[in-house]
């Protein structure tokens, strides 16, 4: 979740020193001295002394990084000398400019201009200046891993802030501290910060934000056991996400979850339905994939088969067309278990052995071997040795592959089939590849697997 920026509250500037800011941030080095050159010549040599400091200091730093150092110290040199009289926010609000250049390209010296803008500040007693420089050194000491220069520099934001009375910096930079103390694992001061920035946010400009932080807040009340905050934090995250389709689908997908995980399917479905409804609107197929996926595992519990199948079936396709390899495996391992529940045993073994195929990982070769396992017992309760015999097999041969060689061991029993039976079920295991390739993919070529 990235960090909202606090903007300084910097003066009018000539286009052509705001194209310079805007090539140092992106490392453009060469354009920027070209910018303030540009800025240079168009302003007065006797007049707009804040704004020819700005573009001579601006320029000293661009060469500096080109490691042109003479050019450098003379323009760091004019630009002390023209700013010898200019007023202290001004030149305050150039330094943040420069700093946040430095920061945003990652380098150490950034630091020194943050605190040279911060110390003009204090100087210019501008207390809501101090606090939007204070905010932003902050924010960009959360970015760079510095946790307590972020949390001394933001609690100092939301406090100058206060005395200022400007609520909408004092609840940017709550919510920037609330997300430093998440990432610490105080998760109580978090929230105690998010509802004070909530409540001061009265244009709303940190509702995705703040939603953003809400579902992390969640997640770690989940993991600790507390279902009922995790509950709270969702619903509010949801009722904050307005027209952020992705903080929206963040929220739908993780409030489907928890209701799977208590059982209540109506919910899970209905949240699923609206995150389905979401990505389809906003052509995101993945999601889409991936909301069919669970809106059929939700079918499979609540015991309609039909629509079970119906979903997995459109997001194996949908997630093989992306290449989404892992999804379209545990798709295709829950349509085996949809075809074992309907008593197709040797479509089951084909959607079973097809996720093999697809699988990528450790853990998916895990389930895929659990799910072999299921077909085999299945089958052998229903007396199709020729279906329980490729599974059990097949389950083994995993094992081996993950180097689990004592239960690959007891699958095998330790005696080959003879070659006429091993005849039979290699045909049998490519009637039922098949027999899968025909739903999952009626209109391919059987060898697109």
């Amino acid at each position: 979740m990235s960090l909202p920026t606090i903007a300084a509250l910097h003066p009018d500037r000539p286009d052509e020193l705001a194209a310079g800011a805007a090539a140092l941030r992106d490392g453009r080095l060469a354009d920027a001295v070209a910018a303030y050159d540009r800025a240079l010549e168009r302003l007065s040599a006797d007049g707009q002394p804040e704004q020819r400091g700005a573009a001579l200091l601006a320029r000293g730093l661009a060469y500096q990084l080109l490691g042109d150092t003479s050019r450098a110290t003379a323009d760091v040199l004019s630009a002390l000398n023209v700013w010898a009289l200019v007023r202290p926010d001004w030149a305050s609000s150039a330094m943040s400019d420069l700093a946040e250049a430095l920061s945003a390209a990652g380098n150490s010296a950034a630091d020194s201009y943050w605190q040279a803008a911060l110390r003009l500040a204090e100087r210019s007693g501008d207390v809501a200046l101090q606090a939007a420089v204070a905010g932003e050194w902050g924010r960009h000491a959360a970015r760079a891993g510095d946790a307590v220069t972020a949390v001394a520099l933001l609690e100092k934001a939301a406090e100058l802030g206060r005395r200022a009375g400007d609520d909408a910096i004092v609840a940017k930079a709550l919510v920037n501290l609330a997300r430093v103390e998440l990432d610490a694992g105080r998760g109580g001061h978090a929230m105690r910060n998010i509802g004070e920035a909530l409540a001061r946010d009265q244009r709303g400009e940190l509702r995705a934000a703040t939603a953003g932080l809400l579902i992390d807040v969640a997640a770690g009340a989940f993991h600790a056991g507390d279902t009922a905050h995790a509950e709270l934090c969702l619903e509010q995250a949801l009722s904050l996400s307005g027209n952020d389709r992705q903080i929206l689908e963040r929220t739908l997908a993780a409030l489907g979850g928890l209701a799977r995980t208590r059982n209540d399917y109506a919910a899970a479905a209905r949240y699923g339905e609206e995150l389905l409804d979401s990505a389809r609107r906003g052509g995101d197929l993945t999601v889409a994939a991936e909301a069919l996926h669970d809106l059929g595992r939700v079918a499979m519990a609540a015991g309609l088969q039909d629509d079970a199948a119906q979903r997995l079936t459109e997001s194996v396709v949908i997630a093989r067309s992306l290449g989404l390899d892992s999804l379209a495996a545990s798709g295709s391992r829950a349509l085996a278990e949809v075809a074992i529940q309907r008593g197709a045993l040797l479509r089951a073994l084909g959607y079973a052995e097809q996720a093999v195929i697809l699988s990528i990982g450790q853990d998916d070769l895990e389930a895929c071997a659990a799910t072999l396992l299921l077909v085999s017992a299945e089958a052998g309760r229903a007396g199709l040795e020729d279906v329980a015999r490729p599974a059990n097999d097949g389950a083994a041969e995993i094992y081996r592959l993950l180097e689990r060689d004592d239960l690959a061991r007891l699958l095998s029993g330790g005696s080959p089939l003879p070659a006429e039976a091993a005849e039979v079920r290699t045909d049998r295991l490519h009637a039922g590849l098949e027999a899968a390739r025909s739903v999952v993919n009626p209109s391919g070529p059987a060898d697109r697997l």
